[in-house]
């Protein structure tokens, strides 16, 4: 099963973390990463650019400035992991929450969606 386990975060929340803070997690999410890829779990990860610059397309076309969701969070960071179950995509997601601080999304990717 392949799950995506997003971040969601401001850019004013991250500029107001200390930067030690700020390297503390960088640092694990380096490490954390490479060991979901040695272990074949880590099928891809992005770091999405601010909400800031972000912009969506309407239907027919228009253009308008923002998140989709401007109500809540913007998506910040996204992981795809390949695991056995739901459990294990769950655990991924309680260790990047701790180290994080932050709250976990996790979804599952639909299988008619999976191309080998």
């Amino acid at each position: 099963m392949r799950y995506m386990l997003l971040l969601h975060g401001r850019e004013e929340d991250v500029h107001a973390t200390a930067p030690e803070r700020v390297e503390r997690v960088a640092s694990f999410l380096a490490t954390y990463e490479d060991a979901l890829l040695q272990r074949s779990e880590l099928d891809w990860t992005e770091v999405l650019g601010s909400e800031v610059n972000a912009e969506t397309v309407e239907p027919g076309g228009e253009v308008r400035e923002g998140w989709a969701n401007a109500e809540g969070l913007p998506v910040a960071r996204i992981w795809v992991v390949r695991v056995v179950d739901e459990a294990r995509a769950r655990a991924i997601a309680g260790e990047l929450a701790e180290a994080t601080g932050s709250t976990i999304e996790v979804r599952a990717c639909m299988p008619s969606a999976q191309r080998p």
